[in-house]
């Protein structure tokens, strides 16, 4: 403290998020893509079946991964982040359709 000897101090990490700003989510949907603009209407169309909001199937960030990478089997689809195994089952196959139609 008299300046004998000096002090270090440690500081930590500045954390940045990998979260995306909404702005930067919204700007990320691609506009007149025809591909993802189907993979929405089948998901709204599933949605109203069964009663739920459209991001209950599946979120907007997951419809762009399936329209950038067009899995062909369900594997691949499951490869996707944010298809688990209950949505794999249960709409997968709608949407592969929707792929293969591209």
């Amino acid at each position: 403290m008299k300046g004998e000897t000096p002090v270090l101090i440690a500081e930590p990490p500045v954390k940045r998020t990998q979260r995306a700003s909404r702005v930067d989510r919204a700007a990320a949907n691609p506009v007149g893509d025809p591909l993802f603009d189907a993979l929405r209407a089948m998901r709204r169309e599933l949605a109203a079946e069964a009663g739920v909001p459209p991001y209950v199937i599946f979120h907007d960030a997951v419809l762009r991964a399936m329209a950038s990478e067009r899995p062909a089997t369900r594997s691949a689809l499951a490869d996707i982040p944010g298809v688990g195994g209950k949505k794999l089952d249960a709409w997968g196959d709608a949407f592969l359709n929707v792929i293969r139609q591209f």
